[in-house]
């Protein structure tokens, strides 16, 4: 299954299917057009199925295009897996809900 991004509610997302090194990345997630409410918004990574470093890239980019709009985007739901390499690539600061 190919990575998508759906709207659940207003300001609330979710990525479903797989993104890493093997699989294609769909150009609609390169720039999703996330739209904010209140200043803010978040995506639910439940349904990932797989993810690695590719899906943490993208991710980081997603928090600097939002922080660039003046937005605050908060990432909820995220697989353990996903977690740990959060953990150990030394990001987690990226991730923080600081202003």
């Amino acid at each position: 299954m190919s990575a998508r991004l759906t709207l659940q509610a207003p300001g609330r997302y979710r990525l479903e299917g797989a993104i890493h090194f093997g699989a294609p990345l769909p150009e609609d997630l390169q720039a999703p057009g996330i739209v904010p409410v209140a200043g803010a918004a978040t995506v639910a990574l439940d349904g990932l199925e797989q993810a690695d470093s590719v899906a943490l890239a993208l991710l980081i980019e997603w928090r600097r295009q939002a922080r660039a709009q003046g937005f605050r985007l908060t990432l909820a739901e995220v697989p353990k897996r996903l977690a740990a390499l959060i953990r150990v690539t030394g990001v987690g600061p990226v991730f923080e809900d600081a202003p």
